[in-house]
């Protein structure tokens, strides 16, 4: 039997650099039985899976499709650290995403994003979602039919903060970052603030000043990490590269300075 590529799905996610190390594609319980069925494979490729079509010697065209041809697949995590990471803003409780094919423009090779009620474990882990591929709507009768459909996550969006604590009792400070990537505004520090993390660091340094710096904006977590965001000292350059806050960190970074 010969074999020819008819569709993969990728899944993009914008704070995963390895998706085959952090997700698992698995294809629902009735989509594999009907796959074998129909003679299809899938096989797992760097980014999501590629689903293979039988064809006849000779001839390259995969056998029409009808609307009964639709498979499903699950998206799962292999760990909590993704499902923290991943926008489920839009998405109502008890429910979960829901990528498709369905009412997809030809060429638009994008997933239409919905939602759809939560089911699906593996490993212990719930699904984030299911991508349904309505194989009907695949135009199946050129040797060139082969689609690339994307599967795009948002990512959870947070306000950064920075704690500078310093030992000096004037000290004037501002934060710049490269074609204005990320902006900030510093938060006045109050003798009755309930901010719990300048409490405790008053608690534990009482004789140190604190200058905090909020962002103007969310910023949506990322593999991609914003690079230049500088602290400056009276004018001059203190620290070139703030580290960005991490995923475990709640946008929160705390730096001592001079």
């Amino acid at each position: 039997m010969q074999y020819r590529n008819f569709f993969d799905i990728e899944i993009i996610h914008p704070c995963l650099s390895e998706i085959a190390k952090d997700i698992v594609l698995v294809p629902k319980n009735e989509t594999r039985k009907h796959l074998n069925a129909l003679g299809f494979i899938f096989k797992k490729t760097e980014k999501g899976i590629r689903v293979l079509a039988p064809i006849s010697k000779g001839n390259e065209s995969i056998l029409p499709l009808n609307e009964d041809d639709n498979f499903t697949f699950y998206v799962y995590p292999t760990s909590y650290d993704t499902q923290e990471i991943t926008d489920f803003s839009e998405i109502d409780e008890g429910n979960m995403i829901s990528f498709s094919n369905q009412d997809s423009r030809e060429n638009i090779k994008e997933l239409i994003v919905g939602q759809a009620i939560q089911e699906g474990v593996f490993n212990g882990y719930s699904a984030l979602a299911n991508i349904v591929i309505k194989a009907n709507l695949i135009d199946t009768s050129s040797p060139n039919a082969f689609v690339k459909f994307k599967a795009i996550f948002g990512a959870k969006s947070v306000k950064w903060k920075y704690y500078f604590v310093s030992n000096t009792k004037e000290t004037d400070i501002n934060l710049e970052s490269r074609d204005n990537q990320i902006s900030f505004n510093e938060i006045v520090v109050g003798e009755n603030t309930t901010d719990q993390i300048i409490n405790s660091i008053q608690l534990n340094f009482p004789d140190t000043q604190i200058k905090v710096f909020e962002s103007k904006d969310l910023v949506p977590y990322s593999s991609v990490p914003i690079k230049n965001i500088k602290l400056l000292q009276d004018g001059d350059v203190l620290i070139s590269h703030l580290p960005n806050p991490r995923i475990e960190q709640q946008g929160v970074q705390i730096i001592k300075i001079k």
